[in-house]
């Protein structure tokens, strides 16, 4: 399960999943370009992505799609990145 909520400091929602990650960043970059996210920055740390909005993704599994006040939208985004994350999941 997801929880999306408004970012306080920007206009962006926060996506938290309820599971635990544990995320190679650059293996997840290249799942994610293979589905059309443009790749601008990737360190263990964070993944600088974008698709329509640009995404900060984290080893956690935190998500912030930036520039979007939808969070439709964002969830969608965010299942898609989700996707690539599946096989990082902390059993």
């Amino acid at each position: 399960m997801l929880i999306a909520k408004p970012c306080a400091s920007m206009k962006a929602i926060n996506i938290t999943p309820e599971e635990k990650y544990d995320i190679d960043m650059e293996e997840l970059c290249e799942c994610l370009a293979e589905k059309g996210f443009q790749i601008k920055r990737v360190t263990r740390f964070l993944a600088l992505v974008k698709k329509k909005y640009d995404i900060s993704v984290f080893p956690s599994g935190k998500i912030i799609v930036k520039d979007t006040d939808d969070k439709e939208e964002a969830l969608k985004i965010a299942k898609e990145i989700y996707e690539c994350m599946e096989p990082y999941k902390v059993v």
